[in-house]
């Protein structure tokens, strides 16, 4: 999720859950390595929540030298992450071609394992996990007619390695090959087929406190519902479809931990959003409006007006004298109705009804989810 969980994104969205764990976008270890002091907010920053409460969030990293990822770990550990995860799953050339880390690094569990330990050891001890995908292909046709009993062997060979000899205890997995050249990123999320079944499998089979997390297809909460209801799994990471509606997963609190959802309307999200845009670029002397208005794009995606509203974001951001805050809120207010921006968590547009159904008038609606066994939701790519 290079270039979409910025800490403008994880900003927005910890005002739509307090309990789901959040990832950062990948980092280079090169990068953190190398960059001056002063540059390190500008990778590793965050803003903490009001009352400065203990949060989940995992710093991801990029590389394939451990001695390089563990000064990069030493500089991270300061910021107060949750947890470190070493990336083992973009299939991008940009990263498999370049040092040969991301998915590239599967056909090497040994290498991974010593990458993880240096991990932890330049943390001083921080949890490190690992992203993958169910394994790694040469060509689109290789992964179409992949045989599913011996990625399963693969991949479990993978993590009993880097869970033996680099100690770690989670793994997020992909359920889809990553095709090593000749598709580009987006392809490798449609192409390779999904192994939904095989991940699940994984996780039933694994013995002592190993857990694994599934990644790819998930689309709404609904799904992550789904895909925990069988017990194997310890929590659900989902990129793309957050990106894509972000509004979408501000039930998540309510759904999976049995808690009170943090976000009363979008009108509130947004009031206090362009509080912190407003903030932000006041203090970073860089042009970052852009940056700051894409998280909010698309707040109000497959509704009504959503679209007018993204027109009016990018024909007011245009205005140089007019302030970031005025930009988002003067937008919502020109584009919107006091329903959309009213509605609660939960709450979805019924096309035929032309109005928003509560969560209770939906069908199949039911209590919300105990919290006992904490199921996780995790933001990512």
């Amino acid at each position: 999720m290079m270039d979409y969980t910025d800490r403008f994104f994880r900003h927005l969205l910890r005002q739509l859950t307090a309990r789901a764990t959040l990832y950062t976008e990948m980092v280079t270890a090169n990068t953190l390595v190398h960059c001056a002091d002063e540059e390190l907010d500008r990778f590793l920053g965050y803003s903490v929540p009001a009352g400065g409460r203990a949060v989940p969030l995992v710093l991801q990293v990029g590389g394939a030298d451990p001695e390089l990822l563990r000064a990069a770990a030493a500089r991270a550990a300061p910021w107060g992450y949750s947890a470190i995860n070493l990336n083992c799953g973009c299939p991008s050339d940009r990263v498999a071609g370049s040092g040969c880390f991301g998915a590239a690094l599967m056909s090497e569990p040994g290498l991974v394992a010593e990458c993880a330990a240096a991990l932890a050891e330049g943390a001083g001890g921080l949890p490190v996990s690992v992203k993958c995908r169910v394994g790694i292909a040469r060509s689109a046709a290789e992964a179409v007619g992949a045989d599913p009993a011996e990625l399963a062997d693969g991949l479990a060979r993978f993590v009993d390695v880097v869970a033996e000899r680099g100690g770690v205890r989670h793994f997020a997995v992909h359920a889809r090959q990553a095709v090593l050249g000749g598709l580009s990123p987006a392809d490798n999320r449609r192409v390779p087929p999904l192994h939904t079944r095989l991940v699940h499998d994984l996780a039933a089979g694994l013995a002592g406190d190993i857990s694994i997390s599934l990644n790819g297809g998930v689309q709404d909460v609904g799904e992550v519902e789904g895909a925990l209801a069988g017990g194997a799994l310890s929590g659900v990471m989902v990129g793309r479809a957050v990106v894509a509606k972000p509004w979408a997963w501000a039930s998540v609190d309510s759904r999976l931990y049995g808690d009170a959802d943090p976000a009363l309307s979008r009108r509130a999200v947004l009031d206090e959003y362009a509080a912190f845009a407003e903030a932000q670029e006041a203090a970073v002397p860089q042009r970052i409006r852009r940056l700051l208005l894409a998280p909010i794009t698309n707040f109000f995606a497959a509704e009504p007006n959503g679209k007018r509203f993204r027109c009016e974001l990018d024909a007011r951001a245009r205005d140089a004298s007019a302030t970031v805050r005025d930009v988002i809120l003067g937008a919502a207010e020109a584009s919107l109705s006091d329903a959309a921006l009213d509605a609660p968590p939960g709450a979805e547009w019924d096309s035929r009804e032309r109005r928003y159904r509560e969560p209770d008038e939906q069908p199949g609606a039911d209590a919300p989810m105990s919290a006992d066994d904490e199921p996780a939701a995790q933001y990512a790519g």
